[in-house]
Parts: structure tokens; C-alpha cells; sequence
């Protein structure tokens, strides 16, 4: 039985192949999904409306993989693209936001699944404005 060597992340180390290791869609999907609710100033990913819908049914049957939240990946054999539809709190950098939102699902793709992240690309699709006064007791009308 011959087996093939695969190289690690260490240089010099090999270790021996005995099978294929594939990597689902919705496994980097997950983690991106992940990443995005721990970067401070992301309200939430973008629901998507029909016609987004349908689009992704194409895509889905093209090779890439959209979730129902706004997040399309298309992982390849060591590589993966992102495009990523998120709600952005009012008031914060979008900028600085981009940067560490980028920053945290490039560091948990490449980390956990050794995946080299090609773009990732991010859309602000809305702001979100936080209700700045407390929920009043209603007035009876009658005691």
C-alpha cells in the first residue's frame, strides 16, 4: 500500500495521506457566520428577498453555496471567496468595520481549515438605528 505525503503548515513536517479531506460549503458558511457576530459594530447578516433567492438557487447549482442569511462562499480545493451582506449599527466606522470584520473571518477560515481566503466581500445593506427611549408603562384609563 503506497501512501500519498501531504506538507503541513510547518515546514519539513510530513504527514501521511490516507484519504481525502473535503471541506463543505456550509462548514465555511458557519464559521464566517461565526466570526461576523463576535466584530462589534455588526448588527446581523442581511436576509435576502426573492429575487436574491433565486439567485442563489443558480449559484448553488453553479458550485457556490448561499445561505438564506446573506453569505455566499465558494470554496475550491485550497481556496475560498466570500461575499458577505451584513446590517451595520448606526453611527459605527464602516471603514474600521470592514477591516475587522475581514480580519476575524480571514483568521478563523485559515486557522481552522488551513483555507487560503482569496477575497472576502462585504455589502452593507442597511443601518441599524437602536430605540434610544425606554419602553414606557402604558397609562391605564381606568383604576
Amino acid at each position: 500500500m503506497t501512501e500519498g505525503v501531504t506538507t503541513t503548515n510547518n515546514p519539513g513536517q510530513r504527514v501521511p495521506q490516507l484519504g481525502k479531506t473535503t471541506i463543505a460549503d456550509e462548514v465555511v458558511a458557519q464559521l464566517v457566520e461565526i466570526a461576523t457576530k463576535e466584530v462589534q459594530g455588526v448588527h446581523g447578516i442581511a436576509k435576502q428577498g426573492i429575487g436574491e433567492q433565486i439567485t442563489g438557487l443558480t449559484q448553488r447549482l453553479s458550485g457556490k453555496w448561499q445561505s438564506g442569511q446573506g453569505i455566499v462562499v465558494e470554496v475550491g480545493e485550497r481556496e475560498v471567496a466570500i461575499d458577505l451582506r451584513i446590517i451595520a449599527d448606526y453611527g459605527v466606522k464602516v471603514p474600521d468595520l470592514a477591516i475587522n470584520l475581514r480580519r476575524s473571518i480571514i483568521d478563523r477560515i485559515e486557522r481552522y481549515l488551513g483555507l487560503i481566503v482569496k477575497e472576502v466581500n462585504i455589502q452593507i445593506s442597511g443601518l441599524f438605528y437602536p430605540d434610544d427611549k425606554p419602553a414606557e408603562a402604558s397609562a391605564r384609563r381606568v383604576e
